[in-house]
C-alpha cells in the first residue's frame, strides 16, 4: 500500500463518489418531478435535496479533475482535463468524461440566475435538464471504460444498483403522473 500513490486512491474515490452523487441527483429530481414518495417528503424538501446533491457531485467532479493534475504516473494537463479528445490515456473514455462535466455547467448555472430571468428562465432552465439527463450516461460510459475499478465486485454492483434505481424512479416517471400544482384557498395558479 506504501507504494501506492495517494492522488491514485484520491482520483478513484472521487470519481466513483461523483458519479454516485451524480446517479442522487438524478434520482431525487425524478422522485421531486413524480413526488412518487407522496407526503414522506414535500417538495421543498426535495428539492433542497436536489440542489445539495448537484453541488456535493461538482464539488467531487472538481476534485477528481484536480487530482489528476497531480498524479504522478498519469500525467494530465489543465488542457487535457477541460478538453475532450486530448487525453493521451484513453482518449474515448476521458472525453466522455469531460463531455459529462461539460453538459452539467448550464444547468448548474442557469439554475443559480433563473429566477433573474423572467419567464425565459423557467424555459432556458428546463431545457439545460435534457444536457444534465445526457451527462448521466456519459459519465456512466466514462467510469466504465476509464475505471480502473469499473470491473471489480463492488463496482459492478454499485452501478448495478445505482443503474436499476434510476430505471425504478425513470418507470416511475413514466407511469405515475406529476401532481397538479396546489391551490390556496381562494388563490389563482398560473402555469408556465
Amino acid at each position: 500500500m506504501a507504494d501506492i500513490a495517494w492522488t491514485w486512491i484520491g482520483i478513484r474515490a472521487s470519481g466513483v463518489t461523483a458519479w454516485g452523487l451524480l446517479t442522487a441527483v438524478v434520482l431525487w429530481g425524478i422522485l421531486l418531478r413524480t413526488r412518487v414518495l407522496g407526503k414522506a417528503a414535500s417538495p421543498t424538501r426535495l428539492l433542497d435535496l436536489h440542489r445539495w446533491l448537484g453541488v456535493t457531485a461538482l464539488a467531487f467532479l472538481a476534485l477528481h479533475m484536480l487530482l489528476l493534475l497531480f498524479d504522478p504516473f498519469l500525467t494530465f494537463s489543465v488542457a487535457q482535463v477541460l478538453v475532450p479528445g486530448l487525453s493521451a490515456y484513453e482518449p474515448l473514455a476521458v472525453a466522455l468524461g469531460v463531455v459529462a462535466f461539460w453538459f452539467l455547467i448550464p444547468v448548474s448555472i442557469i439554475g443559480r440566475i433563473r429566477s433573474r430571468m423572467a419567464g425565459s428562465g423557467a424555459r432556458l432552465f428546463q431545457r439545460s435538464h435534457w444536457l444534465a439527463y445526457a451527462a448521466w450516461p456519459l459519465a456512466t460510459a466514462h467510469y466504465v471504460l476509464a475505471g480502473t475499478d469499473a470491473l471489480t465486485e463492488w463496482s459492478i454492483g454499485v452501478l448495478i444498483a445505482g443503474s436499476g434505481l434510476l430505471v425504478m424512479g425513470l418507470l416511475a416517471r413514466g407511469f405515475i403522473p406529476a401532481p397538479g400544482p396546489t391551490r390556496a384557498a381562494g388563490s389563482v395558479v398560473i402555469r408556465s
